[in-house]
């Protein structure tokens, strides 16, 4: 109990050490621009409205306010474009704990403040490179052209041209393309993790699934005129039109068309008829009722008697010895 009771005024002090150097700093930084405030080029003086919106941020971050200061100072933003309202907006941030998005706006103080108000934050260096501590970078890669990252509500295309920051937890993400399998990860970030993922997208599969059966067992199946196995069988085909032929030994063949849409899955059932008997097919009693005319007309042949046979020579003309025979 002792330890955690150490451990929980130990985190209260830092926290009240943090405000507090907030506080000051963002108090700094109002005194110098409580003079003239440069302006946007182009641009005039001040806007009133702006000076007293950002008032309101000032007094809110000493209060400890920080999302009511952060609302203030983007309010007063989005009227007049000003590096000093980067710079407090990425003081308010810190304060809600948002230090991936504080980053942002304190490297975009650094690169557009004049020197002179730079001068105003002597410490900014070791700032940004704490908060950069404080943060996780996530790069990710992708092997597919025109793939699209999803993280949170942004939706980036790849490759991205610098890694994103987090701040540490769980971090979901999704890739996609046409024509693929989207690609999801759950990454856990910590303080100053550098991480790369490489998303490798699969073919999106649209084949669909057809279960072919029959009520007659050891029924041989072909789909498309290639050999599939006996019913019931079940198979992965593309989407479209497919011949489906059904066999058995003592049945009649039958044969059936279907279409199969993407990623469907179906059953289909086609029905046989039994094959006749050899004594029931037609040819087989035409057989034997031509074998039976033609006994019936082998057996008048030969019980007909015959009449004898008359010569063609006339009498008197032989004139072999008949003696010879």
């Amino acid at each position: 109990m002792e330890r955690t009771s150490t451990a929980v005024s130990c985190r209260v002090i830092r926290r009240q050490r943090t405000r507090s150097r907030l506080r000051a700093l963002s108090l700094a930084l109002a005194l110098s621009i409580a003079l003239p405030a440069p302006a946007a080029p182009g641009a005039g003086s001040t806007d009133p409205v702006v000076a007293q919106l950002k008032k309101q941020g000032d007094a809110a971050i000493e209060a400890g306010k920080y999302e009511a200061a952060l609302a203030a100072y983007s309010k007063a933003l989005a009227v007049e474009p000003s590096p000093a309202l980067h710079y407090n907006r990425g003081r308010a941030l810190q304060g809600l704990g948002r230090n991936a998005e504080a980053l942002d706006e304190l490297e975009q103080f650094e690169s557009t403040a004049p020197t002179a108000l730079k001068a105003a934050v002597p410490d900014l260096e070791d700032m940004i490179h704490l908060v950069q501590s404080q943060i996780a970078e996530l790069n990710v890669d992708c092997n597919t052209t025109g793939a699209v990252l999803h993280v949170g509500t942004k939706a980036l295309l790849l490759p991205l041209s610098r890694p994103l920051r987090f701040d540490p937890g769980n971090v979901d993400v999704e890739v996609v393309a046409t024509g693929y399998e989207p690609w999801r990860d759950r990454v856990t970030l910590g303080p100053g993790d550098r991480r790369e993922l490489a998303a490798e997208l699969v073919r999106l599969d649209l084949r669909g699934t057809l279960v072919v059966t029959s009520s007659v067992p050891g029924a041989f199946v072909r789909v498309d005129g290639k050999p599939a196995g006996t019913v019931p069988v079940e198979l992965r085909l593309d989407p479209g039109e497919h011949t489906i032929a059904l066999g058995h030994a003592e049945y009649e063949p039958a044969t059936s068309r279907l279409v199969l849409h993407a990623k469907e899955h179906r059953s289909y059932s086609l029905s046989l008829q039994r094959s006749p008997r050899i004594y029931e097919r037609w040819w087989f009693w035409t057989g034997i009722g031509a074998a039976v005319a033609a006994g019936a007309v082998t057996g008048v042949a030969l019980v007909t008697e015959k009449s004898a046979a008359k010569g063609d020579i006339p009498p008197g003309r032989i004139t072999a010895n008949l003696s010879t025979w």
